[in-house]
């Protein structure tokens, strides 16, 4: 009989997580989609948009957290994905692009979770945001080095480029998800006894 009861709290506190996750995947989709600022070329400075996948990641850790970065890199591709087509690329470049800016560059806020596997303090939830924001500039930076670096403005190496390119919306990105994520902070443990 205790075996049973068990197994029915657990089954019960995976379909609360779950539904938590996919209401952070919608509220983190909404936030993208109404931008503050958004770049000629792709990208954008959000209201904090990656702040409910990265919250997931450090409330639940990566097992939650890396379903969740995958799932909402597939909806940020599925709601692009017209757009980038748009751009006359290569189908080599197109898939690049998709793989780069998409799929890697939303799945590596994630690694949220590594930074509050064994204790949740304000200082690992500052530098999970940061790290987890880093990556995912980085990987705009290789997108926009490889595939766009001929788009590159005069007097720009492309390096250089993506550099900027992606570090004007990336940087106030971070900025934002990191004092939004300090004054989420004393939420985190009332969102794990969930």
């Amino acid at each position: 009989m205790q075996h049973t009861s068990v197994a029915k709290t657990n089954r019960n506190n995976n379909l609360k997580r779950l539904a938590l996750c996919a209401i952070m995947i919608a509220l983190a989709t909404v936030l993208s989609i109404f931008p503050t600022i958004k770049a000629p070329l792709g990208g954008s400075i959000t209201i904090a948009s990656m702040v409910p996948i990265m919250l997931v990641s450090f409330v639940y850790g990566p097992k939650w957290g890396v379903p969740v970065a995958v799932g909402y890199s597939v909806v940020q591709l599925l709601l692009d994905v017209a757009a980038v087509a748009s751009w006359g690329l290569t189908p080599a470049v197109f898939v690049g692009c998709l793989l780069i800016d998409y799929i890697i560059a939303f799945s590596v806020l994630c690694v949220c979770g590594f930074f509050t596997l064994k204790k949740t303090t304000l200082v690992r939830v500052i530098l999970g945001t940061l790290t987890a924001g880093m990556l995912r500039y980085f990987a705009h930076f290789v997108s926009g080095y490889l595939f766009f670096g001929a788009w590159a403005e005069e007097g720009f190496s492309p390096f250089t480029w993506a550099i900027v390119y992606n570090g004007a919306y990336m940087i106030p990105e971070i900025a934002i998800c990191i004092v939004v994520m300090i004054a989420l902070y004393k939420l985190i443990p009332k969102f794990k006894e969930m």
